[in-house]
């Protein structure tokens, strides 16, 4: 009976410590903004899990002239962003392929370069990036700036999505 005992309890703690280990993610249309924000606020949880999502390439520029290949979506002001407009909220990403140019950027438009693309996130440690600050009619005001930051993502595996149709550019929940 005691080596009964003695082995479900290992049972138990081997799938307890099974459970609370790293997990894999899908990001999906309805999932996709809220795991996207509690990445970018909890980031260390994510650390070990692969994470998998659809994205546009998206092409940030520092106030230097830097330039920083991310993958991102739109979103509703509130989260990154301080000027008050919509913003983007995504990764920086470090890929060893070639990442696809951004189409349409400044374009409040679907037409994007899609991206299926999977990995992790690199460290819990964001990249602060000084931009130059939006006027409310969309124009870049050259007398202001502001930082932002963004999470690195390395990218293991990359697809371009050709029907994105189904795909939101703009999510908000």
């Amino acid at each position: 009976m005691k080596k009964l005992i003695l082995v479900l309890l290992a049972v138990v703690l081997c799938v307890t410590f099974a459970a609370c280990g790293p997990r894999d993610y899908v990001l999906n249309e309805n999932t996709f903004f809220l795991v996207m924000t509690n990445i970018q606020y909890y980031p260390e949880q994510y650390l070990q899990s692969n994470i998998e999502f659809d994205c546009f390439t998206y092409e940030l520029v520092d106030v230097d002239g830097n330039s920083y290949m991310c993958g991102v979506r739109k979103c509703s002001a509130g989260y990154g962003c301080t000027c008050g407009n919509d913003t983007i909220i995504g990764f920086v990403l470090e890929y060893d392929g070639e990442l696809p140019q951004p189409r349409n950027q400044s374009e409040n438009t679907n037409d994007k370069t899609w991206v299926h693309l999977s990995g992790k996130v690199k460290s819990a440690d964001k990249l602060k990036i000084e931009i130059r600050s939006y006027l409310s009619d969309g124009s870049i005001d050259p007398t202001k700036t502001e930082q932002i930051e963004f999470l690195m993502f390395v990218v293991d595996s990359l697809e371009l999505i050709e029907d994105y149709s189904n795909l939101a550019y703009y999510v908000t929940d």
